[in-house]
């Protein structure tokens, strides 16, 4: 098939299975599921239920007696990745579109997905998927404002270049042609326990010779809340993950930079954070003593100091979880040698 088949804008409108991983978010999830359920492109609705027991697999299939297209599924707890995979090996539908259990489609989003991929069989669609700001006063409101930042960086990133769509893919939102994901897997394995399982992905897609689209227009809402101890577990899986994608990637993404995560803190707290992490023997506590301060600030109000401990121990669990990831593959090199 050519390249101007391929492109033709008189291909059908195709429909979509949508997959849905989740995990303990039972509350959630009527939410999630009913605009998408609403969405005249929606072949199906598949939600994975990964390994839990909070009633949200009974949820499901209670809503599944009135909703013909959505189909509960479980499985043993393995993590999104897996998880989402599980799902997208269940789909029937041309188009397969992957959706966080934290984000709510806004209207016409499936049909919007499909849309894209009428025009063409070789794209990665990602929408947008703006963080709801996180109530005054709620538990850990500054890791949404600071998650906000980030995913906005990013966004206006992928529209100055891009190449960095898939090079950078940020997932929640994204969709893809099903027979893509036989040559080019969404889990590829070594990213199912830890974080930037959709970066490695979009990465493979790039090297396949995929193409990614950015639409606003593919607009939902992305309810983020993590408190302290999730935001900073979070971390350490990215510094983990982070390490896997340079190691498997390098091509692409080049070489790992230890130092980058520290290069744009003052000096005083460059210095700060490398001396903590020499203090093998006590780091331990004292990280322990910086949350129970970092709380402490938030619960008074001090919001300019939470912040700042935040970021400060974030970027320390980052790289802990980067020198566990380091560690982990010197390991393998070693066995295998």
């Amino acid at each position: 098939m050519s390249a101007d088949t391929i492109r033709s804008p008189v291909m059908t409108t195709p429909s979509v299975s949508v997959v849905v991983p989740t995990y303990r978010r039972r509350d959630n999830l009527t939410a999630v599921i009913t605009p998408l359920l609403d969405d005249a492109a929606t072949g199906e609705l598949i939600v994975v239920v990964d390994g839990c027991d909070d009633g949200s697999l009974e949820l499901l299939q209670g809503l599944a007696r009135s909703n013909p297209a959505l189909r509960p599924v479980w499985t043993i707890n393995q993590g999104g990745a897996a998880a989402r995979q599980h799902g997208i090996e269940l789909a029937t539908h041309p188009v397969v579109l992957l959706i966080d259990d934290d984000v709510i489609a806004g209207p016409g989003l499936v049909s919007g997905h499909a849309a894209h991929h009428a025009q063409a069989d070789d794209l990665v669609v990602l929408g947008y998927m703006p963080t709801r700001p996180a109530p005054e006063g709620a538990r850990g409101r500054f890791a949404t404002g600071l998650y906000a930042q980030e995913y906005e960086a990013v966004c206006r990133e992928y529209e100055r270049d891009e190449s960095m769509i898939l090079k950078k893919l940020w997932g929640g939102n994204v969709s893809i042609r099903t027979a893509r994901l036989a040559d080019v897997p969404y889990e590829s394995g070594r990213f199912s326990a830890t974080n930037h399982s959709d970066r490695d992905f979009g990465l493979r897609a790039h090297k396949s010779g995929l193409r990614g689209v950015f639409d606003r227009e593919l607009l939902a809402q992305h309810e983020h809340v993590r408190p302290l101890d999730a935001y900073l577990r979070d971390a350490r899986r990215q510094g983990e993950g982070r390490v896997l994608v340079h190691a498997a990637h390098a091509d692409v993404a080049g070489q790992l930079d230890m130092g980058g995560t520290i290069r744009d803190l003052p000096a005083p707290l460059r210095v700060a954070l490398v001396g903590l992490e020499r203090q093998d023997q006590v780091a331990g506590l004292l990280t322990w003593l910086l949350r129970l301060v970092t709380l402490g600030a938030g619960r008074l109000g001090l919001h300019g100091i939470e912040l700042g401990l935040a970021k400060f121990l974030r970027r320390y669990e980052t790289r802990a979880g980067m020198r566990e990831g380091l560690q982990r593959l010197e390991l393998e090199r070693q066995d295998a040698a």
